[in-house]
């Protein structure tokens, strides 16, 4: 699988006062399957590194192909009373609030709205780690397909999902693709599927949903968030209004990864603002 990262030290842009804060809105810890670090250490580190909040994210993904893995959490009440627990712990020093990144498939709908009614967070990501019974991380996914089949079938599942499930606040790692593709990458990948793309966003915006800027796209070798800025801006252009950043970090050293690139970025393309969530209810802030 031809996934090629790099690696960057955090360096944050310097601050004035009540101009920024800095939050990530993408983390895993413990509870999600894949993740390499404690709700405690990950709250120690945003410390260390100046974040003002974050919000855990952890996966439910409640049908994982072949039974392999299984990215849902076993019990969400003792999930949510960790996360108040971090509150307790660390609110003086650190905004933390509680989400869950949704794995989107159609069978799952109806648990998913079950689950965010009885278990009500701050933020909810949905994603989609599963087509067809396949993961894009796995490399079967892409058997028997170019590269622009491979996006655009991930972009027509996403579609016919957000078209039907309502109970979320942003779209998770639009480009998802992109980080597990075994095909050769190339500067224009991100342009596959544009027109599928521009009906994800109408979604959207119909809707009052917003996207994310996950910079674990970062770490790939085409050295751009997912998705691309370009698709950010494109988004804001259409009238989109809410977008989040986040590291999807699964382990400390990923923790608010490269965002003082991404921001830079971000103003570069005019993009003035970022959202952040409170009992569900956005918040732009300027950046």
């Amino acid at each position: 699988m031809t996934v090629l990262l790099k690696a960057y030290t955090i360096q944050f842009v310097q601050r004035k006062e009540g101009v920024l804060n800095l939050f990530d809105y993408h983390i895993h810890s413990q509870y999600s399957i894949d993740g390499k670090m404690t709700m405690d250490e990950a709250c120690r580190q945003a410390i260390k590194l100046g974040l003002d909040e974050i919000v855990f994210t952890d996966h439910i993904d409640l049908d994982w192909p072949d039974n392999k893995a299984h990215f849902d959490m076993n019990n969400l009440e003792l999930y949510i009373k960790s996360i108040e627990t971090m509150q307790e712990r660390y609110g003086d020093r650190l905004i933390i609030k509680k989400g869950m990144e949704l794995g989107l498939q159609p069978h799952a709908l109806d648990e998913l709205n079950l689950i965010v009614d009885t278990f009500p967070v701050d933020f909810l990501i949905a994603s989609v780690h599963v087509v067809d019974g396949m993961d894009p991380y796995l490399k079967e996914y892409y058997l028997d397909k170019t590269k622009e089949e491979s996006y655009i079938k991930y972009y027509e599942q996403i579609l016919m999902l957000i078209q039907k499930f309502d109970n979320f606040d942003v779209l998770g790692h639009l480009d998802y693709v992109k980080r597990y593709s075994p095909l050769e990458w190339e500067k224009d990948d991100y342009l596959y599927g544009i027109d599928i793309i521009d009906e994800i966003f109408k979604v959207l915006i119909e809707k009052g949903k917003g996207i994310e800027v996950n910079t674990s796209g970062y770490r790939h070798i085409s050295d751009s968030p997912m998705p691309n800025i370009k698709i950010v801006k494109r988004f804001v252009d259409m009238g989109g209004k809410v977008i989040t950043i986040g590291s999807d970090a699964h382990s400390l050293d990923c923790l608010a990864y490269c965002f003082d690139r991404a921001l830079k970025e971000l103003k570069s393309a005019g993009i003035a603002e970022l959202t952040r969530f409170s009992n569900r209810k956005p918040q732009n802030i300027a950046i």
